[in-house]
């Protein structure tokens, strides 16, 4: 009788570890193909994320496009050929980012786009960026109360042609300065003197910054950078010609070391576009979406936040990855 009960037992066990093994869910596989590893914050989007899928229990591959969107396009061929159910794109070129959305939605795989813009007929989850729109606005008020009434005279650093968010944090600051001159002297005295493009990276704004002093010289009393390495070079050029006192650098993203260049006084704002908070919000998207959510906002936003010498203590982070 025991003989027959403990087959019984044996059986029943059996058939709960079948049952377990056949009911239990294989992680997720997510797709990452960034647009470059050129540069700290697009480091930062991909160790980020890394971070954040292990924490999910997530299977995770990454690719570096290396500023090339061809190889965008082939790296996520490869990445759909390994049936990954989720793609994070932070597409190298707004129209082929279009191209390889439709290249995911004929699989059945869902996009999130990340960082950079794509056009809302691109057929993704939704968009996590920083809010562009909003942190230059701040940071463009945030200017004419250093310049008071005094005339502007600009170098607008830009990463590369075409981008859509470089071109929504450089309109948005200028729109932010001359509203704010506006609204407190009547007038607007702005000028941009040269549009340089430094590719997104320290040594392109050192380059760019370079070649606006040649040609403009004394004029120049700001610099703008739609992202903070690129600042960080043109400081580095400013102070090599010994021109950084007399002109004020603001730009956008938050790294740590235009944290640092802020306590120094080299840099007078910047605003915030943390790779840590931007990954966490996609993978808060993931998992909605995951559990049967459909319905997005076009833009999942991370908060706006100005960061300038009177809060700067507040934000900096020396571990940060970014």
């Amino acid at each position: 009788m025991n003989r027959f009960v403990g087959a019984a037992l044996a059986a029943a066990m059996m058939t709960l570890g079948l049952s377990s093994t056949a009911g239990a869910e294989e992680a997720l596989k997510i797709g990452f193909a960034n647009r470059t590893l050129n540069g700290a914050f697009f480091v930062g989007l991909t160790e980020y994320m890394k971070i954040n899928a292990e924490k999910a229990g997530y299977q995770i591959i990454t690719t570096d496009a290396a500023g090339n969107m061809d190889k965008q396009v082939a790296d996520v061929e490869d990445m759909l050929s390994q049936n990954i159910d989720y793609l994070v794109l932070n597409p190298q070129d707004p129209a082929a980012g279009v191209k390889i959305t439709e290249m995911a939605a004929k699989k059945g795989i869902p996009v999130i786009d990340l960082d950079s813009d794509i056009s809302l007929d691109a057929p993704v989850i939704t968009r996590v960026m920083a809010n562009n729109a909003a942190n230059n606005r701040l940071i463009g008020d945030f200017a004419v109360k250093q310049f008071g009434n005094n005339p502007i005279n600009a170098v607008i650093i830009s990463g590369n042609q075409g981008n859509l968010v470089g071109e929504a944090r450089r309109d948005n600051f200028i729109a932010g300065v001359m509203e704010a001159q506006m609204r407190d002297y009547g007038a607007t005295s702005f000028t941009v003197l040269t549009q340089a493009w430094g590719n997104w990276d320290q040594q392109g704004g050192l380059k760019a910054m370079e070649d606006a002093l040649v040609a403009q010289g004394d004029k120049i009393n700001m610099v703008y950078s739609e992202m903070d390495d690129m600042a960080l070079g043109a400081i580095r050029a400013l102070k090599a010609a010994g021109k950084l006192e007399n002109v004020k650098v603001f730009a956008h993203d938050g790294y740590k070391f235009s944290l640092d260049a802020i306590k120094r006084g080299d840099q007078q704002a910047t605003a915030s576009n943390n790779p840590k908070l931007l990954t966490e919000k996609v993978f808060e998207v993931i998992k909605a979406h995951h559990e049967g959510k459909r319905t997005f906002n076009n833009y999942e936003y991370i908060k706006p936040l100005l960061i300038t010498k009177d809060n700067v203590a507040d934000y900096y982070d020396p571990e940060s990855l970014f």
